[in-house]
């Protein structure tokens, strides 16, 4: 489909993405904690910063939106990045916007694109391509890859495949992955030990986590003290249930814009299996669990297992007081996992001297060095081959094994939901599988009016 800009259709776009962020459908919030960045940026010579006689020229100025989804002080920690790009690029100035989390971003970056004073370069959800492409924000990457910095050693045959399935599309590259993710179940291994269960092997399929959940959980004066799992859906609705309909055997999405899998055996059989964890099994709170209570409850020693974002890595370690796992999601009839997070674009309509001093902060910000600090930083997922092989990160994954789950897990990992007018769809099926955990509506009822819902919108953009 060629992309649109026309004024009638962006209203109608503006009002679905606003709707989005306002419903809470986005991940995460403000970030919380008190660390700071590991070690300092590679100097101006070693991350190529251009010749010293630019230095005196007036910068040029790019204004960066971002946002943060995971628990940890994300803000602390970009913000900083960008302060050493800039001491290291004199000739190019960077202002960091934080934006919320990403139904806030995806709603600003709209929010200007209709102001006319568009940001120049973002992250937003790397599930958010082929929206941006239908608004005509987004320019593709392709035309800069000849205009590499050599000393930013990019490549873009470097990045695992995995995260490049929502960043290329019709054969050209859109987005390029930053801080990416997929959901790992963290667990408490000193309540499995304690539970007389081997904390060196954690639960690989539903009926192994409902077993270990009802072995772990604890009840104090007759009121649940500790629940066994936590799957939060509150903001994230989609996310991790699409890794449950995956290991069901049909992920919501097979990386066609113009469809979505929601009325299917796979997807109604792990909604039930969801409801079914707290109605029958008894081992997860009722009702819809929220994102950035659920990452508290577990470090609190509130549940044993949870399902989340590994961009929580960092921040989990270092609140919570007992040993933590790291594992893959348990398994239905197979592993299954989205990928997940942020991607950088650079918007369409800047001036060229904008899209070329974008183009060299993208570049500085994945560079082997940098990635490899935001990932131990954050606990994102490194996404790209040569930031695993620096000696910082090899020494990091020797003290913290848990940070190499995520990358083992990537075999399993499928494209995330992302259809065209995908913050509109995305909330259709959002508020299925929240009427099905409330008591609203039965799931062959919520999930078959959210197929007939999402079809007839993606029907009418496809046409």
């Amino acid at each position: 489909m060629p992309p649109i800009f026309r004024p009638r259709l962006f209203a109608l776009l503006l009002v679905a993405v606003l709707s989005f962020a306002a419903a809470g459908c986005g991940q995460g919030g403000r970030p919380t904690g008190d660390s700071a960045p590991t070690n300092a940026a590679p100097t101006s010579q070693s991350a190529g910063a251009p010749p010293a006689e630019t230095a005196s020229s007036r910068p040029v100025e790019l204004t960066f939106f971002y946002p943060v989804g995971v628990t940890g002080p994300l803000t602390e920690i970009m913000n900083g990045l960008v302060e050493e790009f800039n001491r290291a690029y004199p000739g190019i100035r960077v202002k960091p916007v934080f934006t919320g989390n990403y139904a806030d971003n995806t709603a600003k970056i709209v929010t200007a694109l209709k102001g006319g004073n568009p940001p120049d370069v973002v992250i937003s959800l790397s599930q958010d391509l082929a929206y941006l492409r239908e608004i005509d924000a987004i320019q593709p990457f392709d035309d800069l890859f000849a205009k590499t910095d050599p000393a930013l050693r990019f490549d873009p045959q470097d990045f695992f495949p995995a995260f490049m399935l929502n960043s290329q599309m019709e054969g050209k590259t859109w987005g390029i992955p930053f801080q990416r993710s997929t959901p790992v179940m963290y667990y408490n291994k000193t309540a499995l030990k304690e539970a007389g269960l081997d904390p060196e092997k954690p639960p690989e399929t539903w009926d192994e986590l409902v077993d270990a959940a009802k072995k772990t959980m604890r009840r104090e004066n007759g009121k649940v003290a500790r629940w066994g799992v936590e799957i939060p859906i509150s903001g994230v609705s989609t996310w991790l249930f699409e890794a449950l309909a995956l290991e069901a055997g049909q992920g919501l999405y097979d990386g066609d814009p113009t469809k979505v899998f929601v009325d299917t055996p796979a997807a109604k059989r792990a909604m039930q299996w969801l409801v079914d964890l707290s109605h029958r099994e008894g081992v997860m709170p009722e009702g819809v669990i929220d994102w950035s209570a659920a990452s508290t409850d577990f470090t609190a020693g509130k549940t044993v297992f949870l399902y989340h974002s590994t961009g929580s890595l960092s921040a989990i370690l270092k609140q919570a007081n007992f040993d933590v796992g790291v594992a893959f999601l348990p398994k239905d009839k197979q592993y299954g996992v989205p990928t997940g997070g942020g991607n950088f674009y650079i918007l369409k309509g800047i001036p060229e001297a904008h899209k070329e001093a974008a183009w060299t902060f993208v570049q500085w910000m994945v560079s082997p060095e940098i990635a490899a600090r935001w990932s131990i930083d954050t606990g994102y997922a490194p996404v790209r081959k040569a930031a695993t092989e620096t000696d910082r990160w090899k020494q990091y994954v020797a003290e913290r094994p848990q940070a190499e789950v995520a990358l083992r897990q990537l075999e399993y990992a499928h494209p995330e939901f992302a259809p065209y007018q995908r913050p509109q769809v995305q909330k259709i099926v959002a508020d299925a599988i929240q009427a099905v955990l409330t008591g609203a509506a039965t799931v062959d009822d919520a999930f078959a009016r959210a197929q007939q819902d999402a079809d007839r919108i993606l029907q009418k953009v496809a046409r």
